[in-house]
């Protein structure tokens, strides 16, 4: 249900005062697009980084049973990331489903036509709902478990979720000798300079102590079976690096001609899963819990960010962006994670 607001918000993008670190100038007009690219620039740049990318997969393809592990969530972007991969590029993916118990059973249609259509290998994996349903709770109602940057591109429900399936999809490419990691991220909701991030194994597990003593903190002792990679799998797989793409930001394309460009495949938009995803039902309970707390969606900088690279109207972006869940909205998924919506207001 969009909601009325009486908070500035910008007159080019969707960012709104509440922001962090958001400050206008005399036409309304937010710092962030007063320091945004000329659109040559942008293009400039996505070129640059669809260059590097390519130089990337053709130092890293054929050396493991799989060229790339795909994060795979049935959403649209997941969808058409797995889909340029595996015609552009000709890879031979392995696509990976994390079911967090609030998955769209259309995007599980939705999956499986895609994977079917390509002709991609496809895996599904479901947590332990004991462990989800505990690690969702505490990430959206503590304020200590991510950090004050973390908020600004995802709320906390959504950022634990990236953290398991992140690992995850790092463990599925050790054990396939797999050097190729791909997301469906989209502009705005990583950082520009992550659409190939090479990761060094020894440094990324040596600078991930402070986040996990939070983490198991608050998700208590089963973290480590699920955010941690075990010393013995890193030992035996050999590898020291693994490469991270995000290939939709090497790329300048609309929702509208993705989900165009699907159709063929047998996708389906899902009906269930508010304005802001695709493939996931608890995704208007992280915003409205996010909003709550913070003050503003949490899809805000990735609205703007494509407004800013003209691939989404203001109108649009500011709908999706007002249209932020109240709390009553959201209680059947507070239920679900036994969680009193009443005490939270």
């Amino acid at each position: 249900m969009p909601i009325e607001t009486q908070t500035k918000i910008c007159t080019r993008c969707v960012l709104p005062e509440t922001f962090p670190g958001t400050v206008f100038d005399s036409d309304g007009v937010c710092n962030y697009c007063c320091q945004s690219p000329t659109a040559s620039q942008i293009e400039e740049t996505v070129a640059l980084l669809r260059t590097q990318m390519e130089e990337s997969i053709a130092v890293n393809r054929g050396t493991g049973e799989y060229d790339c592990i795909v994060a795979y969530s049935g959403g649209k972007d997941s969808s058409y990331t797995l889909k340029w991969l595996v015609e552009h590029y000709g890879l031979k993916c392995l696509a990976v489903t994390i079911d967090n118990g609030f998955m769209s059973e259309q995007a599980r249609v939705n999956s499986r036509l895609v994977t079917a259509s390509l002709g991609v290998d496809y895996l599904m994996f479901a947590p332990a709902w004991s462990f989800l349903s505990r690690m969702y709770r505490e990430s959206a109602t503590s304020s200590d478990v991510h950090s004050k940057a973390a908020i600004k591109r995802a709320s906390g429900i959504c950022n634990s979720c990236i953290g398991l399936i992140n690992v995850y999809m790092l463990k599925l490419a050790l054990q396939h000798g797999c050097r190729l990691v791909a997301g469906g991220y989209i502009g705005g909701q990583v950082p520009k300079d992550t659409a190939i991030l090479e990761l060094d194994l020894d440094i990324y597990m040596r600078t991930r102590t402070s986040m996990m003593d939070r983490y198991e903190a608050a998700f208590g002792e089963e973290t480590k079976h699920y955010f941690e990679i075990p010393e013995a799998l890193l030992n035996s797989s050999g590898q020291k690096k693994i490469t991270i793409l995000n290939p939709m930001l090497t790329l300048r394309i609309s929702e509208e001609e993705i989900i165009e460009q699907l159709a063929p495949l047998g996708w389906k938009p899902t009906l269930d899963t508010g304005g802001n995803s695709s493939n996931c039902r608890l995704n208007d309970f992280g915003i409205a819990m996010h909003a709550h707390s913070h003050g503003f969606n949490p899809y805000v900088f990735e609205l703007s960010e494509q407004v800013r690279h003209g691939l989404m109207s203001r109108e649009k972006a500011l709908k999706k962006a007002l249209n932020v869940p109240s709390l009553e909205e959201v209680r059947w998924q507070a239920e679900r994670l036994e969680l009193d919506i009443d005490a939270i207001k």
